[in-house]
């Protein structure tokens, strides 16, 4: 009568490991998403759909020295120490070995969980502002609109339609075609 539970723990912890595969722009059916995929995907909406190329890629490099705020106790005040590469080093290794401790090596799942992911891109143009609106007649505002849309509808995994007020969507379907072209396609096959 033991095993019947324990199989069944066994088969609930087996679920969540197999939905890890999913690619960002389509969540799984635990809405668990390989963020791992993120850049790549990214490449391939800017590629396909920024006719500028403008977007680079962009390196964060953190400082050399941190600033950690902890509190020894909880009732206790914060406190605040400066880590240099070594201590950096110290403490995140401490941090992974309690996570590795609290979800004994992998075994449980970490449910309720927060992850933040940072992705950063440079948005280039050739000329300055002025230059851009005086002598191309072009609207930059409209060009960074249409970089972010991209960045958004890959990062959340939805058309750039379904991130626009319904307000909004004449002006920018007119300075950004190319992000509506999709939404079309998909129209004309559900007729």
């Amino acid at each position: 009568k033991q095993q019947q539970p324990q199989q069944q723990q066994q088969l609930q912890q087996q679920q969540p490991r197999e939905s890890h595969t999913s690619s960002a722009a389509e969540p799984a059916t635990a809405g668990v998403c390989d963020y791992t995929q993120v850049p790549k995907e990214m490449d391939a909406r800017f590629e396909q759909l920024d006719s500028d190329g403008a977007v680079r890629p962009t390196i964060i490099t953190p400082g050399s020295v941190w600033t950690k705020r902890a509190q020894k106790a909880l009732l206790a005040k914060p406190a605040e120490s400066t880590l240099n590469s070594e201590e950096q080093k110290y403490e995140k290794d401490a941090a992974f070995d309690l996570l590795d401790a609290l979800t004994k090596s992998g075994a449980l799942t970490v449910e309720h969980a927060s992850l933040h992911i940072v992705v950063a891109a440079t948005h280039c143009f050739d000329k300055t502002v002025t230059e851009t609106v005086v002598q191309d007649n072009a609207n930059p505002i409209a060009k960074v609109e249409r970089s972010t849309l991209i960045m958004a509808s890959t990062m959340h995994g939805a058309t750039p339609a379904a991130l626009i007020r319904d307000s909004e969507q004449p002006r920018v379907r007119v300075a950004s075609p190319a992000l509506f072209l999709e939404d079309a396609a998909v129209s004309v096959q559900a007729l």
